[in-house]
């Protein structure tokens, strides 16, 4: 039986995750812009996409614009994000970006034009800012404003995959598989799809549920175990030669047989009469 591939697998889950889920068609949404997308994935890693809509659109009526969300108490930003697990750290996040934005540019339209320039050079020219230290605020950049195709993994989703059998030993890696299994044009179907699957804990038990099973080469080992097999391979050889080599060895000689000493005979007994008398007789 054929090994199947890790593409023809991530496959397979999108097929069961559609009939689990039975996603509605909708139209694609519009394209956010470049600090909408940022604020969007801050919002929307580790929690749903509700909560992240919601958190955005809080946003946008709550404040004049993303200047007065920059000059904000942290304390006024939590608030909008009350909603949102751990809304603290992401304030600080979203606040940090605007300030980095506006020390670095004095404007908050300079990053719109990137949607116009190649992905490489979009992206160069925002890994600066440490919003984008994050790979998931990355890839829904380049997903929801740069018109690029990439596939937003989370922990949670990470662990969702691995508890199928898909592990992969970093971020850049798995989200680089899923992307060139998944086509573009079903992108955003399989986000919504994976993000089903992290809230969706009743998968890991059901039999129907496609699981990653690796039957290909093994894990590569630790230099010490990759290299135990073949010194103890040259050590057999070794042996093998030095037997072929030594004199076989001279028989070892029979053992002497003892010498048993002859039986002596006892003494003839003295004749009785006939015989010349004893020494001394008359």
């Amino acid at each position: 039986m054929a090994t199947q591939s890790k593409t023809q697998y991530l496959a397979d889950l999108q097929a069961y995750l559609k009939r689990r889920y039975k996603p509605k068609a909708e139209p694609a949404p519009a394209r956010l812009s470049v600090i909408d997308a940022v604020v969007y994935g801050i919002c929307h890693e580790d929690t749903t996409r509700e909560q992240a809509n919601q958190a955005l659109s809080r946003f946008k009526d709550q404040f004049v614009d993303w200047n007065e969300v920059r000059v904000s108490p942290l304390e006024e930003l939590q608030e909008t994000l009350a909603d949102v697990p751990d809304p603290a750290a992401r304030a600080q996040r979203i606040r940090r970006f605007l300030r980095q934005l506006f020390e670095k540019t004095y404007s908050f339209t300079a990053l719109e034009q990137l949607a116009k320039k190649p992905l490489k050079e979009a992206l160069k020219t925002l890994q600066p800012f440490e919003a984008f230290h994050s790979d998931y605020v990355t890839a829904t950049v380049v997903q929801q404003a740069l018109g690029g195709h990439a596939i937003p993994i989370d922990e949670a989703t990470r662990k969702s995959l691995e508890g199928l059998g898909l592990h992969e030993p970093d971020v850049a890696e798995r989200r680089g598989l899923i992307e060139r299994a998944i086509p573009k044009n079903r992108g955003a179907e399989f986000i919504d799809l994976l993000e089903d699957l992290a809230r969706d804990p009743a998968v890991a038990a059901d039999p129907k549920a496609p699981r990653w099973e690796h039957s290909g080469k093994p894990a590569k080992p630790g230099k010490d175990a990759a290299e135990a097999p073949a010194k103890e391979a040259k050590a057999k050889e070794k042996d093998k030669a030095r037997d072929k080599e030594a004199p076989a060895p001279a028989p070892e000689p029979a053992p002497k047989a003892k010498k048993v000493p002859p039986k002596e005979e006892p003494p003839a007994p003295p004749r009785k009469g006939g015989g010349k008398g004893k020494p001394g007789g008359k």
